[in-house]
């Protein structure tokens, strides 16, 4: 079932890179068409601005699905590793909804200004899943604290060195830096 699961995400990855890459071409197809032609060529290349975005996005997604399904070819039973890609995937939307926003507004702005209000409430969005990645990382912070990593599996559970009587083993310890000197 692994080789299927595997195989399943890797032309999906494909196919999601194979439509970015489609994206691309539509958008540079019709900035082409929009200078040739000469008809609203600064929105047209807005609008190839905007499928550009959604095209990284898109990208990004299917790299991330094969990285996390195909590469790796683990399953996440740490927090910390879950933790993880929930990041890497919230931060690719999150610069996609900003980005696509913006691009929004530059749009709208120069048509009418009432219409800004819509890609203002994107931009909102795109603050309030920031928001909301922070406060998981915060939230999350004490799980992945709490959990300690696995071990490797060729080191022994043991520690060989020998301990005096009435003394607990030896911790490296840590050094705190020393401040930076005062060049005056």
């Amino acid at each position: 079932m692994t080789l299927f699961s595997r195989l399943l995400y890797t032309i999906i990855s494909f196919a999601l890179l194979g439509a970015s890459i489609v994206l691309i071409g539509v958008a540079v197809w019709r900035t082409s068409q929009g200078f040739w032609t000469g008809e609203g060529a600064l929105d047209t290349m807005l609008d190839a601005i905007g499928l550009v975005i959604i095209a990284v996005a898109v990208a990004d997604v299917g790299k991330f699905l094969f990285e996390e399904e195909v590469i790796a070819d683990r399953e996440m039973r740490r927090p910390a590793e879950a933790r993880g890609s929930l990041t890497k995937f919230m931060s690719i939307m999150i610069v996609a909804l900003s980005l696509e926003s913006l691009v929004l507004i530059a749009k709208t702005s120069r048509e009418t200004m009432g219409d800004v209000v819509y890609p203002g409430l994107l931009m909102l969005l795109a603050v309030l899943a920031l928001v909301g990645l922070g406060l998981f990382q915060k939230l999350s912070q004490n799980a992945t604290a709490a959990v300690p990593p696995d071990r490797d599996e060729g080191e022994d559970e043991t520690d060989d060195r020998p301990v005096a009587i009435g003394k607990s083993p030896a911790r490296p310890r840590r050094h705190p830096t020393a401040p930076a000197a005062d060049p005056a």
